[in-house]
């Protein structure tokens, strides 16, 4: 690391201990209450996806689901004269066995001297530093939301690249608690998209997904959450009939952006073949206030700075009954031209980390 960078290294550090009111950064410090939402909140806004779900701190490391919104009905009417009769609360959500557990998630990144140097000529080296580590940290977060599918004890990113084995996401949630909400192929056969198949379009498959969450667990905030290659098949199949045509092309960039009736995004790390609808305010993680630690040291013996930071976490959707969503392992993709059938590939491998409004 240069003279420069080492010199600007160091302030950042002694500014983030002032900041935190801790003699130092180079050993593990606990973040109090206040500090500790502060960088929740910078993750959570350094995504767009993830600024929409729901982060929700709490004091325990295990408790019940909570309900942020009613997802039931409340309007009513009792006859209180009636001796016998008076009238009773409705109990919002669904409060039977539906817990949360948090538990210890690193986040640990190293950055070599020769990335530091790169950026000591900038004025905002330190707020460049830390807004890449607070992404990178919010796409993990998504990662394991839609992909997580165990809990290690020591996880392998070379086997699991997507963090499937990091935590319990929210797909698994809902396919684990509520298998009736996850459209899944029976075993050895596919789930078909396209002319002849399971569905003939994508707004057909969105709006089955739809039906499948009773009117009154719905919010008015239900989004269609897809993935980049069914919207790039989707738009190809009208791109090829329409693509010389302006006026067409114009019109389905606006009809792209809904499916079945819904608005339509493309969150960031969403699986390519996936589709699901819900309020994304459904899906919820769940951090233990305490948990947070943070580390930044200069480890000259790797020629590199790293940063340390762990906090207790659980993914979970908070309304089951209103999440819907296919399996994205076994789509595939119905030919219109020749009837053949492309696979999806739905293999996990697939999921991207960009993110759009489709």
């Amino acid at each position: 690391m240069s003279f420069l960078s080492k010199d600007r290294f160091e302030a950042m550090q002694t500014k983030l201990a002032a900041s935190y009111n801790v003699k130092t950064v180079t050993e593990m410090f606990n973040l109090e209450v206040p500090k500790a939402v502060a960088l929740i909140n910078a993750v959570q806004q350094s995504i767009a996806f993830l600024q929409m779900v729901s982060i929700i701190n709490v004091t325990d490391t295990k408790g019940d689901i909570v309900t942020l919104h009613a997802p039931t009905s409340i309007a009513g009417r009792t006859d209180t004269t009636s001796a016998d009769k008076e009238r009773v609360a409705q109990v919002v959500g669904n409060k039977t066995a539906r817990t949360y557990e948090t538990v210890q998630t690193n986040f640990d990144i190293a950055l070599r001297y020769s990335d530091v140097d790169a950026w000591r000529r900038f004025s905002d080296y330190d707020r460049r530093i830390l807004a890449m580590i607070y992404r990178r940290i919010g796409l993990d977060q998504l990662l394991i939301g839609w992909y997580g599918k165990s809990c290690a004890k020591d996880t392998n990113r070379t086997t699991n690249p997507l963090l499937q084995d990091v935590n319990f996401g929210w797909l698994y949630d809902l396919y684990t608690n509520k298998p009736e909400n996850y459209i899944k192929a029976e075993t050895g056969k596919k789930l078909q998209l396209g002319k002849g198949g399971d569905w003939n379009n994508l707004d057909q498959l969105a709006y089955e997904l739809l039906t499948l969450i009773p009117e009154e667990n719905r919010t008015g905030n239900e989004m269609v959450l897809v993935g980049r290659r069914i919207v790039a098949w989707e738009s190809g199949k009208i791109f090829e009939v329409h693509g010389q045509t302006p006026s067409e092309k114009t019109k389905f960039a606006l009809l792209s952006k809904t499916y079945g009736g819904l608005p339509a995004t493309t969150p960031a790390c969403f699986p390519d073949n996936g589709v699901m609808v819900t309020d994304p305010a459904n899906l919820q993680i769940y951090i233990q206030e305490g948990s947070l630690r943070r580390q930044l040291i200069d480890n000259p013996k790797r020629d590199q700075i790293e940063h340390y930071q762990s906090q207790n976490e659980c993914y979970r959707i908070s309304d089951l009954d209103a999440a819907a969503a296919v399996n994205y392992e076994d789509i595939e993709f119905v030919s219109n031209s020749t009837g053949s059938s492309d696979q999806g590939g739905g293999s996990e491998q697939g999921g991207g980390t960009g993110e759009q409004g489709a």
